[in-house]
Order: C-alpha cells, then sequence, then structure tokens
C-alpha cells in the first residue's frame, strides 16, 4: 500500500489511532499482543511514521505532553496512567516522550511544542538545572513534578529562578523526608549508614534526598563518611533500576565491613539493594536494614517487606494534572505545590536488628 497512514495501519489491525501510537512510541500501557500485531503490520506496509504520526491526533484535539525522566519507574507509570485518564476526560490527547538522563527535558519540550499542538506540558522526574531563559522558551503553561522543591533547592546558596521566572511545581519535601528516613535508622541502633544515591553534581533528588541523609547525621552527632555514599554514575539511560541498586550495595558492603543499615533514594533501587543483601549471606534486618523511597506496590509484596518513605502516588499526580488544566484556563497561577509524605515500617527495617553492645 502507498502512502499508508497511522490511520490506516489503525484500520488495519482493529484499534484506535491513539493505539497505534502507543506501539511506535513504545509505551507501557498496551498489551503486548496488540504492540505485535500493529508493529507486523507496519512492517509489511512499509508504514514509515513521520512527527505527525509518532504521537496522537494533532489536527483533531489539542494535546499535553508528558515528559518523563524514568520511564521504567513504577512510581512514575502509575502517574502517568492516572494524568492520562484526567486528560483524556477533557478531551485532550496525551502525548508520553520518555527523556534519557543525559537529555535536557526543557529542550525535548521546546521541539515538541514546535512539533505540536500542544496546550501544556508535565515534566516528570529529572534535575532543576534550568536557566531562566530556557523556561521562558517553552510557551506553554508547564508543570513540574517530583523533580524537588524549590526551597530546598534555595536553601543551599542557589539563585531563586522565581525571583526571575514564575514555574509550578508540585513535590514532597525531599531532603525533610530523607533525614525522617535515615533518623528512623538510627533511632534503631545503627552507626554506619551507607546510602545509594544519584545526581550529586546537580540540583536533583537525588541531591536532595542525599542532603537529608546529611542533615540526619549532623542533627545525631554522627561523622560523615563518604566511603559510606555509593553514587550511580552509568551512562545508561535509565539510572533509578534494581540493577543498580544491586551493585551499589555490594560496593557498600564490600569496602565497608561495619556496614549495618542502606538508605536507598528510590524504592527501585532498595529492592536490587535487598537482593544483594541476601545473595551475600547476611540476612534482612538482622544484618543490614533496608529503606526505600517512593512507595511503589512491588515494595508491598517484594522479601521482605520493604520500609520506605511513601509518596503521595494518587494525589500528586491529580493535583499536578488539575493545577496545569487550571493554569491553562487561566484560573491559577504557577506557584510550589508542597505534598506531605509518610514513613511506612515494614519488614526490611527496625524489628529485626540488634546493634553492638557498647
Amino acid at each position: 500500500m502507498s502512502n499508508t497512514t497511522i490511520k490506516d495501519i489503525a484500520r488495519i489491525c482493529g484499534v484506535g489511532v491513539s493505539t497505534v501510537s502507543r506501539a511506535i512510541n513504545n509505551h507501557p500501557d498496551i498489551n503486548p499482543e496488540t504492540k505485535k500485531k500493529i508493529m507486523a503490520v507496519i512492517e509489511e506496509y512499509g508504514f514509515v511514521p513521520n512527527d505527525s504520526a509518532r504521537y496522537l491526533k494533532r489536527s483533531e484535539s489539542d494535546s499535553i505532553a508528558f515528559l518523563v525522566k524514568g520511564i521504567s519507574n513504577p512510581f512514575f507509570l502509575g502517574m502517568v496512567r492516572i494524568m492520562e485518564q484526567f486528560t483524556q476526560k477533557k478531551n485532550y490527547a496525551a502525548i508520553l516522550r520518555h527523556v534519557d538522563d543525559d537529555q535536557d527535558e526543557v529542550s525535548v519540550a521546546q521541539a515538541l511544542v514546535k512539533e505540536r499542538k500542544l496546550k501544556g506540558i508535565v515534566f516528570l522526574g529529572g534535575n532543576f538545572n534550568h536557566t531562566p531563559e530556557s523556561l521562558q522558551q517553552i510557551g506553554v503553561p508547564y508543570i513540574f513534578c517530583t523533580v524537588g522543591n524549590e526551597d530546598e533547592f534555595q536553601m543551599e546558596g542557589r539563585p531563586r529562578v522565581r525571583d526571575q521566572v514564575r514555574y509550578a511545581n508540585v513535590a514532597v519535601d525531599d531532603l525533610a523526608e530523607s533525614e525522617k528516613a535515615v533518623l528512623y535508622l538510627i533511632e534503631q541502633g545503627h552507626r554506619h549508614i551507607g546510602i545509594i544515591t544519584e545526581g550529586l553534581d546537580k540540583p536533583s533528588v537525588g541531591q536532595l534526598r542525599f542532603l537529608g541523609y546529611q542533615k540526619a547525621l549532623r542533627e545525631r552527632g554522627m561523622a560523615f563518611d563518604p566511603n559510606l555514599v555509593y553514587e550511580i554514575k552509568t551512562k545508561s539511560a535509565e539510572r533509578y533500576t534494581r540493577e543498580n541498586g544491586y551493585l551499589g550495595a555490594q560496593a557498600l558492603m564490600r569496602d565497608n565491613p561495619g556496614l549495618t543499615a542502606i538508605f536507598c533514594i528510590s524504592d527501585v533501587i532498595a529492592i536490587g539493594a535487598i537482593r544483594a543483601i541476601i545473595d551475600s549471606g547476611r540476612k534482612i534486618p538482622e544484618d543490614v536494614s533496608v529503606v526505600g523511597y517512593d512507595g511503589i506496590d512491588e515494595g508491598k509484596y517484594c522479601v521482605p517487606r520493604l520500609t520506605t518513605i511513601e509518596q503521595p502516588q494518587s494525589e500528586m499526580a491529580e493535583a499536578t494534572i488539575q493545577f496545569l488544566f487550571d493554569m491553562i484556563g487561566g484560573k491559577r497561577q504557577p506557584d510550589n505545590l508542597l505534598m506531605p509524605a509518610k514513613l511506612v515500617i515494614r519488614e526490611s527495617s527496625g524489628s529485626g536488628y540488634r546493634p553492638e553492645a557498647g
């Protein structure tokens, strides 16, 4: 078939254009068999997606783009589903774009605005090292979610971005919540607490959670030991992975024989760390306690069940997308929305740990 279009592919496969778009863009929310069928038809007819076909129907609907760093993170996937449902109820199309760790999400957004009929953008994950000039060039309402709280970055002496350009942001207090997690471990008697983190050289949630770790140590008069810090520096597209948690825990145990606890800046990393600890012959929490961050469902079912800082996933997703649509409708000005998190204590810490005498 010559000049095959995305609508032709959809008709042949008996699915909607949006489903074809999901298959083309490796969207996680699609049946694997359906995707396989669609990709086979695309190959058979020699269909080459262009910019218009890669996303949802441009000419038929306004669009909201979701730019996600860490697309494999279950925490983000749950939020995207909630926001997509809200967007579709508003009769807007949803565009999902995966942004690699080494990509600048604001530059990606600027290009996407030029290509697509966008009405707004949600940034999920990533770092906050964007200049006021680059933010102003986005050109449509946008909101950051889970990329750190502006006031926390201001604490570290950085210039206050909002004095030059206002932006909307929804996050928890990453510094304070990480401090809470580490204080809990200290209260359990731990004195050699490792951390698996990333992004220490730039404003990021990894940096904020690391600062919370350091603050907890200072508050209890404990010396900071750089040997207890494992920073993920892989150049792969994803850093928040089980593999990196596994490698980080291995390194911390190897370099710190007295290690008794590990704080991980995400649950996905923590689950990898748990596997490494068990593979080393150690017991959790008797020998090493583990605390994660996010509150993904997998943490409730892994062995042992994971102690974590639980972010309010549904509430954050709903608040983020409602905030964006309020800005699109001129009902609300960009602002910083701080949401509560909580420490959920499960089997991976606490009850089984017995600190050394003295």
